[in-house]
Formats: structure tokens, sequence, C-alpha cells
């Protein structure tokens, strides 16, 4: 009896431990299932990010196996086929380059002689500018791409972002990934980039409808940095004779040779990169090169209807400032050393003039630098709106006292103010302008003068007989549009905005400012 009633507890004991262990069982599959579904995860919902569609990431080849090889094998042979080849070693870094972007088996030749000497700046060139003309999409302006990279059969090739974000806030550019699906002006050019260069990243712009003028004002401030090249796709004449294409393409080779600035699009469907890369090079004091130029009679049997290529390259070789740009870099040494002693006297006259008295600076109070001659226009400010200015225009007397003299004028004797009184002075605030020598602008009409205009950076003298009327470089600030700008300074010189005569003589000139704290 006692042996079973042991049995019995023994088989309740085995029971109870089967039915905890199930249910621990039960409990752990539980919480599995809910820290699975239902408990929370680590991260935020306000994190999340949409996941991006992989084609929009990525701008796939569009033209691979028709404008060139296909395979990563056959295009790397294919390239180093047209790179095997002398070349022009340039002396200085080439920072532009035109080149054409049709079949490799016409254009590649010429292509690969812009290409070739990047090879030994291959070190320095960090970011690739590239532009071309839009075949496929109607553009007003230029269209970046959406991609964050460009694929090719040699592998893939970075966007600079910040470039193409602070592209982005121009009103002349747009974001088409349509615009660059199917274009291949660019996409040619990259193979050759590839092979040429070393770690670099591309900002591809196609465009449509954009004057060259503005466009080259647009990508200024970055072409004019060492490490950015500048690559303008464009093929030149299209489907005429070879005689009459030979002749077509010499014509467009003499206007770059020359810097004149319209070819148009009968002469190159890439016209508007190529008076582009021309308005750049004048500016930056860049030299053109000619490194190829042919056609596609030149590879093939038909020499009824070819189309022309060309290959040129702007570097610094050869080419020496102009005298005002040479005098602008003086300026601004002589002003990062005397700068200070220049405001220092103004200042004084400032205070002077609200009591009627003119002050004259002694060479006891200066350094000897002061008494150079030199012409400057004084600028005062009152709560940010201008409250007088006056200058010289030539370098008539020590440039310490054209300062003191047009600081007093300014003050008290522009017509359109009152005389300054010693209440305003806390609230005045100084400027100063050194001025360069005058360059004349050689023009054809009005449209000429505007492109050869460099906006934000010259100061302008217009002079029609006894009618006159100057702008310094500050004034864009205010009228940023070159039309605009030079329509009231029309006004200024007593015409109509509507007037123009090409007998209108016209200088640029440049300056050089320091201002007050707090200007």
């Amino acid at each position: 009896m006692q042996k079973n009633t042991e049995n019995e507890n023994t088989s309740k004991f085995r029971r109870y431990v089967w039915i905890g262990v199930s249910l621990l069982l039960l409990l752990g599959a539980n919480y599995i299932y809910f820290k699975i579904k239902v408990s929370s995860n680590h991260e935020l919902a306000s994190h999340y990010t949409l996941k991006g569609d992989p084609m929009e990431k990525y701008r796939n080849p569009a033209v691979a196996g028709l404008f060139y090889s296909a395979t990563s094998e056959q295009l790397t042979e294919e390239v180093e086929f047209y790179l095997d080849t002398d070349y022009q070693k340039h002396t200085s870094q080439p920072r532009m380059i035109i080149v054409p972007h049709a079949g490799y088996q016409y254009s590649a030749s010429a292509a690969a002689q812009a290409y070739l000497p990047l090879k030994d700046y291959a070190d320095k060139i960090k970011t690739v500018i590239l532009i071309g003309p839009s075949h496929y999409v109607a553009l007003n302006g230029a269209a970046l791409p959406s991609a964050d990279l460009f694929k090719t059969p040699l592998g893939k090739v970075a966007i600079n972002k910040e470039i193409v974000q602070n592209l982005q806030k121009n009103k002349n550019i747009v974001v088409s990934t349509k615009a660059h699906e199917k274009e291949h002006s660019l996409e040619v050019q990259l193979p050759f980039l590839q092979k040429v260069l070393k770690k670099f990243d591309i900002v591809p712009l196609v465009y449509g409808d954009i004057n060259p003028q503005t466009l080259a004002e647009i990508l200024q401030k970055y072409i004019q940095k060492s490490d950015v090249l500048l690559v303008v796709s464009a093929d030149l004449s299209h489907y005429h004779n070879y005689n009459n294409a030979v002749e077509m393409d010499d014509e467009t080779a003499t206007k770059i040779a020359i810097g004149e600035s319209d070819v148009d699009y009968h002469h190159s469907c890439g016209a508007t990169g190529i008076n582009t890369a021309m308005i750049l090079g004048q500016k930056l004091g860049l030299k053109p090169e000619i490194l190829a130029l042919i056609n596609s009679g030149d590879v093939s049997n038909d020499k009824n209807r070819v189309v022309g290529y060309g290959a040129w390259s702007y570097s610094e070789d050869g080419i020496k400032p102009s005298k005002i740009e040479r005098e602008t870099e003086g300026l601004k040494g002589f002003v990062q050393e005397f700068g200070t002693q220049l405001l220092k006297a103004s200042r004084k006259s400032l205070e002077m003039a609200v009591n009627d008295d003119l002050y004259r600076p002694s060479r006891n109070d200066y350094d000897e630098h002061l008494f150079d001659k030199g012409a400057a226009f004084v600028t005062l400010h009152k709560n940010g709106e201008l409250r007088g200015c006056i200058g010289s225009l030539y370098p008539r007397q020590a440039v310490v006292a054209d300062v003191a003299a047009n600081t007093f004028a300014a003050a008290m004797e522009d017509s359109r103010f009152s005389p300054l009184t010693a209440e305003e002075l806390p609230n005045i605030k100084i400027s100063i302008s050194l001025l360069t020598g005058y360059e004349k602008i050689y023009y054809k009409n009005e449209e000429d003068l505007l492109n050869k205009i460099i906006a934000g950076v010259d100061g302008i003298v217009i002079r029609d007989g006894d009618r006159q009327g100057l702008f310094l470089p500050s004034v864009w600030e205010q009228i940023p549009d070159k039309k605009d700008f030079l329509n009231n300074l029309k006004l200024k010189a007593g015409m109509s905005p509507s007037f123009w005569s090409n007998d209108i003589n016209v200088y640029r000139f440049r300056t050089v400012e320091v201002k007050e704290n707090g200007f």
C-alpha cells in the first residue's frame, strides 16, 4: 500500500514538472513572438527614410555597345588604343578641354589628343564638370541628373553632390532624369576620364536654350579652382560635303583661336559649350591650343555627308595677366598693408567734416607709401542705406589725401543728400574703393558689349560726347542683371535707357575695397 502511494506521488510530481516545463516553453514562445512582432524597435519612426529607387541612384550607360565597346575588357583595349600615341605635352595644367562626342571609331582619335595631356596632371584634378548639348530633350537652361553615380563598363563615377546642390539654387538649372537618360554627349567622355585620371568625381550638365554668357557666369567660380577641369562636349559641322565641312570647321577654329565667342549651331551642335569655353578662357586668362581637327570623311569612304570633330585645351601657358589684373593684385597687397590707416584717415576726415573743416593728412602720421598717388571712392552708409558717395577717376594726388578729400565731399557735398551732422556720426560706416586704371572695351554692338562685361567684377565707365557715367563694381550687388546695369548707367550719364550708339566709349576698371567693421 505504501509502495502504491509512493508511485502515485512520483507520477503526480512528474506531471507537475511536465506542466511546469510546458508553461515555461509557452511563456518563452509568447515572449519571443511579442518581442519580434509587437515590441518596439530601437529606431524612431521620425527617423525613417524612404528607400531609394536603384534606378534613381545610378545612371546606367545608354550607348555602350553603340558608340563604344560594351564590356570592360573590350572598352579598356579600345580606349588604350586611342591613348597609345604621341601628344603635345603642356607646360601648365589644362583647365578646360573641348572634345567631340561621336562614336569612337570616328572621333576618338581627336578626343584622345585632349585627354592625353591630362595624364601629367592626374593627381591634381579632383572634379570634372562636363557640359554638352541635350540631343533628346528640349530644355530651357541646363539640367543636372538625379543620380548619385554614373556607370560605364569601366566602373562607377561619383557625382560631386556639393557642387550639384549649389548649382540647383540657380534659376537656370533644373534636375531632370529624362534629360540624362539617353544622352550620349557626356557619357562618351567618361571612359577616357576613367583611364587618364586617378580619383575624381563629376558634375554632369546638359544644356538646351541658355546664353553662353549666363552659363559661363554660373561655372566661373568652380572653373577657377585649380583642381577642377571643364570638359566641353561638342561636335562641329554636320552633314556637309568634305570641302565645305573643312572650310566651316576652319572658321570655327579661327574663332576659338582669337576668342570670338559667336559660333552658331550651324557650325557646331555644341556651339553654346564652345562659346562658354571662350568666354571663360578670356575671363580666366587661359590660352586655347588646337590639338586636332578632322571629320568623319577622314576615317570613312563617305565624303558627301561628313561631321567635323576638333579638340582644344585651355591652360595658362603663355598668357600674362592684363594691366588691370596686375593692378588689382597690387591694390590687394596695398590694402592688406595700409587699409587700416586709410580707414583711420577717412574717419578723422569725417569727424572734422561735420565742423566744416577739411582734414589734411601729415606725413608724420602715416606710412610713406600712403603718399603714393591713387584714385579712391569713399562711400558712406547710415543704418545700411547709402548716405553719400564721392570719388576720383584718376590718381592725381596722394592716396591718403584723396581718401580724406573724398570723405569730406561724400559727407558734405553729395547733391543727393543734405550735409552730414555730428549726431549722425555714430551710425555712419565707411567703405573705401581704390581704383585701377582703365581698359577700353571694343565691341560690335550693344549685345556684344553686354557679353564682354563681366558681371560682379567690372566697374564700367560710358562716355558719349560730354555725357559720362560711372558705376563701381559694388553696384552689381543692387543691379545684378547686365541689361539693367547698363540701362541705369545710361540714366546716370543723362541718356535714355533705350538709347544706343556704337560711338559710345566704354571702359572697364576694377576696385579693391576696405570697409569698417560692421559695414
